[in-house]
């Protein structure tokens, strides 16, 4: 694979406050920097988690040779751009630009009751 195309970052899905992301590990990546921020700021501003990529190295879930994340957290209604790279390369996967979910009180496992 070419350090272009690895890691490919994508979208799992979206929560009021979680958003999962996946990704397909690098041959010759062992960990993997998770970095969000919200929408439009700078990446300064970004937080970051690190992400052991081998097997049996981490608590993340892997499905079909893939690696699950979850960032969690986070301020509901808002946007935020999420992009990944590896620790051998410095080059980061194109962002993706993802909604959480806005606060609702439709009815899910649990209801909302407004008094």
């Amino acid at each position: 694979m070419s350090s272009e195309s690895c890691p490919k970052l994508d979208f799992v899905a979206a929560s009021e406050t979680i958003i999962t992301v996946s990704f397909k590990p690098c041959s010759t990546a062992e960990e993997y920097i998770l970095e969000w921020k919200e929408y439009p700021q700078k990446w300064e501003l970004a937080q970051s988690r690190t992400i052991a990529g081998g097997p049996g190295k981490d608590k993340w879930a892997k499905d079909g040779g893939g690696i699950q994340a979850n960032i969690e957290d986070l301020n509901p209604g808002t946007s935020y751009a999420v992009r990944l790279r590896a620790s051998s390369n410095a080059k980061p996967s194109p962002e993706l630009i993802i909604d959480t979910e806005a606060v609702s009180c439709a009815p899910k496992s649990s209801a909302c009751m407004i008094m």
